[in-house]
């Protein structure tokens, strides 16, 4: 499969999965939501951007070995303490762009 330059660049190969730092939620690299030139995490409640808070998934289980090798499209993720959020309905509303 060829890589974006994107994915070259960042070392986020095309099919990784990522976590977003700001809905705590994966998703796969080369997914986004483009909106004025920049890539935007996929979900569209979220304001989070590729490059800044999507981190790969092999980081998160470090922290977090309990988390399953293949995380679940849709659930919440807690980097640090759990804040009661199971899933995404129960999340803050974000900004949307």
């Amino acid at each position: 499969m060829k890589q974006s330059h994107y994915s070259v660049a960042f070392d986020r190969p095309d099919g990784i999965w990522l976590w977003c730092l700001h809905c705590e939620r994966c998703y796969k690299a080369g997914e986004y939501r483009e909106i004025d030139g920049l890539r935007y995490c996929p979900y569209p409640d979220c304001d989070g951007t590729t490059v800044m808070d999507g981190w790969t998934w092999g980081n998160i289980l470090r922290h977090h070995p309990e988390y399953p090798k293949e995380p679940e499209r849709e659930k919440v993720y807690p980097l640090y303490s759990d804040t009661g959020k199971e899933d995404k309905s129960e999340r803050p509303k974000r900004h949307k762009k």
